[in-house]
């Protein structure tokens, strides 16, 4: 006891001693410019002591003499210092000349930038967020190769695609894996109806995500990156940690950020009008859609429409005057408004920390009644236990809700489009009279043909409402010093309802109104196991890291679908206010996944790496002779600059790289089992029906390997570089279908066979052409080239259709030929080419087979990035294009055909098609006295030209072949662009503000597409579709402009 009390005394003796040698040590930390490093770490050696420099790098810590400081700051070389007799310090770090870039690659795993073998692009979150883009896939156009993203109607909500290095299945999904704090995340865009139908700009599952509560993103492009996750892993992920789910300390202690931005939107570009001819043809007026009639001034009136003239008798006259209304398309919209607020907190010690973020987003589109809302809240955090164990927990919720018109063909009989007519109005028709009369109905130039758009913006709508929450948990514990485990679960569930109501009045369900609704619920269940094994060897040369693992996901779909016709009583649109209602869908799966997996990366003096990776799974959707695969990967990375040491102040930093890759994909849910169909009792009598696809038990995954090489080269100090990149990926055993005898008592059965080959480059480079200690200007580029082809497809089996538009255009599958190719009617011609011409018309006889018309894929993608700092002063801007790819457009055509565009208005003149009169039965040249081709003479008005009565002959527009409305979609964007301000510190002094930024951003500011029709002023970066199949536009909203005010503030 005595001597427990005598250690006792002596440890308190010292205690005082060290106390009284204590003393506060203050200082600035520098960078060799003299410029301020703010938030730099300094902690005592030795102990877990330490404080943070504030933003102008100044600090006070209390140290004894015998203390050594160590001071840290990302992108600086560490440095220590002995206190001593000091008790000021003046602290300038060097710039690191060795970065080991982090970069978060699959399963959550961490990798030194130079150890990858493949390529990864890391996205720095805070270019996602106050750039007038609520939506973040659309805020990564233009900044990383290799990835190709696709928006579709411009209308708030809606979906984008995103695709990363091409196709890889001709039916199943093209998108990436999307993986949010270990958790898969459904991406699914629920159609209620077809979007070529009277469907909407329906949203996906992305739209709920929160940009502002992104930590980072990962984009792993190829076979090898996204290996471990074996049978989901052949289009590449998407890893996304959010502040929430990877909470950490700040260096500040606790830390609040709000946001604000408020936005402005427009139609990016409206067409440029004739306003000299209003309706009719051959310069005749009539009430038709054709703006091809008399000149105006010609003529005083026209007769009052009669849907006008019947629903507002004491409104109109016998007539109305016959004037163009310059306006009457841009009239239809309005200004659109965006407002986004958020709050995010961040704060803890060295045992406990926790991050929170609460946003809301409010988008009210720029077509009357549209909109689009989202409210996140996320919580995070991380605790470190006395017995060494590391627990993270973290909640999200996010609900959106969304409110659109109906889009798609209006040349189908019972669909109506809000855009049926809207970007084509005869010149001469004033929407801003009445559209609907006394009983809500709608009122148009002609109603059969038709519904009002201001009527149908309003009445025809659909309503989604969803809902996602997100939860996970994970452990971490140390076992020694080389060998730790950890053990993560997480669940991600999505619920979806929609409400798409046609009222009565509109020409599509015969006028009796229609309701749909949909329910829609998506879970996933995510666990993973990991042994992380990293011992130091007795060759310090070498260095060994391992990782052994098990993952389980389960996915749980339920879905139905009830139709209602002919609503009852007007304004009460719920499916009990209908007369006859039809179950569409009820359908249900669970699916599981079972895979373990090992990682091992050799090292070999910090310049050479092989990565191996094997993943077996084992999935419940194939047959159990078929349901386990192995997928492997290699990978080799080679740092030669610094294997040779021949950095210097030219060259600084070389590596070559080299990755193979097999990948999958499993089967949808019953496709091995004969399934029964439920229909609607008949006569009290439940009915039951086969499906119409027969069941394949032999089905096997589909296969994806990869190799890709890959260069990164750094200059002048890592100042200037380029990565470049070439992949060469080919996808085997397709599950597709093939047609089968009707005799079987099947339409269809789902087999193994075809394959697609995608080859391409993808390159970035960077460069800091000016670097002073005020001002820094750095520029980024990024190229992308894809080659996607369709290799093989069955014996028999000439060509497959995707289906999904008309039956004489769509996309296409055919061996040698793009993938989904454009295939559909064109004009006849001669064998050397020349257009066969109707000797009795002037126009181009029909050939009597399709053939292939377009290839939607571009040739290459480009976007280039600058960013200018001076001082407080900042300026970001951000541009791309689309080289080639064909795009096939209803509005282009209607434009034409209509005769409503600037480009239209020559019409005192005639028009000499060029080419050879033919045989219109036998679609040969008629030839002369000496047996040579006619040539064609015959002229045309300009109202033939793109206007034509269909039959076996027609011309360029309405009635056309096929071929005509396909255009180069070739476009040019100044994407993005923000300047702003860092407000002085000084400012704030006597408020506890850390910092203001204010900012203005634009978005979509200018586009140039050179092969459109000139006036049509059309973005052809739209599309009628959102996933796989592309190329193709029927009426589509057009794309947005934006311009907003931005404000951040920390606490």
């Amino acid at each position: 006891m005595r001597k427990i009390l005598s250690l006792l005394a002596m440890l308190l003796l010292c205690s005082v001693i060290a106390w009284s040698q204590t003393k506060t040590v203050t200082g600035r930390v520098t960078d060799e410019s003299g410029g301020p490093v703010p938030f730099a770490t300094i902690t005592i050696k030795g102990s877990t002591t330490g404080v943070a420099a504030d933003q102008d790098g100044n600090f006070s810590i209390a140290a004894s003499p015998n203390t050594t400081l160590v001071v840290s700051a990302a992108g600086f070389e560490e440095q220590e210092i002995r206190v001593g007799n000091l008790t000021v310090l003046s602290i300038s770090l060097a710039a690191a000349t060795n970065l080991q870039e982090v970069v978060v690659t699959a399963i959550g795993i961490t990798r030194a930038e130079k150890a990858l073998g493949y390529a990864v692009t890391k996205v720095d979150p805070g270019t996602l967020v106050q750039n007038s883009e609520p939506d973040m896939l659309k805020g990564l156009q233009g900044k990383v190769a290799g990835v190709d993203i696709r928006q579709g109607e411009g209308t708030p909500g809606a979906a984008t695609r995103i695709n990363i290095r091409g196709y890889t299945s001709f039916f199943g999904s093209n998108e990436p894996l999307i993986i949010v704090d270990g958790v898969s995340y459904d991406n699914t865009q629920f159609n209620t109806s077809h979007q070529l139908e009277g469907g909407g700009a329906y949203q996906n599952g992305l739209s709920s995500i929160d940009p502002n509560d992104i930590a980072s993103i990962s984009v792993l492009k190829g076979s090898a990156a996204a290996a471990l996750y074996g049978s989901r892993a052949s289009n590449g992920v998407l890893v996304i940690k959010t502040k929430s789910g990877s909470a950490g300390r700040s260096r500040k202690g606790t830390e609040v950020t709000y946001s604000s931005s408020v936005s402005f939107e427009n139609v990016a570009n409206l067409p440029e009008y004739q306003n000299s001819y209003g309706a009719g043809s051959a310069f005749t007026y009539s009430a038709a859609n054709g703006s091809w009639g008399e000149k105006f001034g010609t003529r005083d009136s026209i007769p009052t429409w009669p849907d006008y003239l019947k629903a507002f008798p004491d409104l109109f006259g016998a007539n109305v005057a016959y004037r163009a209304y310059p306006n009457n398309v841009k009239d239809l919209f309005k200004t659109g408004l965006v407002t986004e607020n958020s709050v995010s907190v961040n704060g803890g010690d060295e045992k406990a920390s926790l991050s929170a973020t609460a946003s809301t987003l409010q988008h009210s589109g720029y077509v009357p009644h549209s909109n689009f809302k989202r409210n996140n809240i996320a919580i995070g955090g991380v605790t470190n236990l006395d017995n060494g164990l590391t627990v993270r927990g973290n909640f999200s919720y996010s609900n959106t809700g969304q409110k659109g018109s109906m889009f798609g063909e209006n040349q189908i009989d019972g669909v109506s489009s809000s855009f049926a007519r809207s970007l084509f109005l005869a010149r001469n028709w004033d929407l801003n009279l009445p559209y609907e009369d006394a009983n809500g109905l709608p009122v148009s130039t002609s109603n059969a043909q038709y519904d009002n758009p201001r009527w149908a913006n309003e009445h025809n709508t659909i309503t989604t409402k969803t809902d996602r929450y997100i939860a996970g948990l994970s452990l971490e514990y140390d076992i020694t010093k080389w060998l730790s485990a950890s053990y993560q679960i997480g669940t991600n569930t999505y619920n979806a309802n929609r409400l798409q109501i046609t009222d009565i009045g509109s020409r599509a369900a015969e006028g009796k109104g229609n309701i749909a609704e949909g329910n829609y619920r998506i879970q996933s269940i995510e666990s993973n196991f990991l042994l992380n094994i990293n011992p130091r060897l007795k060759n310090n040369d070498f260095t060994i890291k391992g990782v052994v693992g098990h993952n389980v996901n389960q996915r749980t779909y339920k879905e139905s679908e009830v139709n209602g016709k002919e609503i009852i009583a007007p304004g009460i649109f719920t499916l009990a206010n209908t007369k006859d209602k039809t179950i569409l869908s009820t359908y249900s799966s669970i699916r599981r996944l079972w895979g373990v997996f090992a990682d091992v990366t050799l090292g070999y003096r910090n310049y050479a790496f092989l990565n191996l990776t094997g993943r077996n799974d084992w999935s419940s959707t194939l047959p159990k002779e078929n349901r386990s695969y192995f997928y492997p990967s290699a990978s080799a990375s080679f740092v030669f600059s610094d294997a040779f040491n021949i950095q210097g102040d030219k060259f600084s930093y070389g590596k070559i790289r080299a990755a193979w890759a097999k990948v999958g994909r499993d089967a949808d849910p019953y496709f091995l089992q004969d399934t029964y169909v439920v229909g609607d009792p008949f006569l009290g009598q439940p009915l039951a029906s086969a499906s119409v696809s027969a069941a394949n038990a032999t089905l096997k995954p589909e296969f994806t390997t990869e190799y890709e090489l890959g260069l990164n080269l750094e200059f002048f100090k890592r100042r200037f570089g380029f990565d470049v990149t070439y992949f060469d990926k080919t996808s085997t055993n397709q599950i597709a279908p093939v047609d089968v005898p009707s005799s079987t008592g099947y339409t269809r059965a789902y087999a193994n066979f075809g394959s697609i080959s995608n080859k391409g480059w993808e390159i970035e480079v960077h460069g800091t052409p000016v670097s002073t200690r005020n001002f820094n200007w750095e520029i980024r580029g990024t190229f992308t080239k894809i080659k996607s082809t369709v290799e093989s497809l069955t014996e028999g089996l000439l060509r497959l259709s995707r289906g999904g538009v008309f039956t004489d255009i769509g996309p296409y599958f055919e061996p040698g030929l793009p993938y989904g190719y454009i295939r559909g009617t064109v004009s006849a011609r001669d064998d050397n080419g020349n257009l066969l011409i109707d000797p009795s018309t002037g126009m181009v006889l029909n050939a009597k087979e399709p053939a292939m018309i377009g290839n939607p894929n571009p040739d290459f993608k480009a976007g280039l990035i600058n960013t200018i700092t001076y001082k407080g002063f900042f300026l970001n801007a951000v541009f791309d294009m689309t080289k080639g790819g064909d795009l096939y457009s209803i509005t282009l055509n209607s434009m034409l055909g209509r005769g409503v565009l600037k480009d239209t208005e020559e019409r005192e003149t005639s028009w000499i098609v060029p080419g050879v009169y033919g045989d219109p039965d036998d679609l040969v040249p008629l030839l002369d006295d000496k047996g040579q081709p006619v040539r064609n003479v015959t002229r045309l008005s300009t109202n033939d030209l793109f206007f034509s009565g269909g039959g076996t002959a027609g011309t360029f527009a309405i009635n056309g072949q096929d071929e005509w409305s396909i255009y180069d979609a070739t476009v040019y964007h100044f994407r993005e662009l923000t300047f702003g301000y860092n407000l002085p510190k000084s400012l704030f002094s006597r408020f506890p503000i850390g910092g203001a930024t204010l900012s203005v951003s634009g978005r979509n500011l200018w586009h140039y597409a050179p092969n459109v029709p000139r006036s049509s002023n059309f973005d052809p970066e739209v599309s009628t579709y959102s996933n796989s199949i592309q190329g193709f536009e029927f009426s589509t909203a057009p794309t947005t402009r934006r311009l907003g005010v931005n404000l951040k503030i920390t606490f």
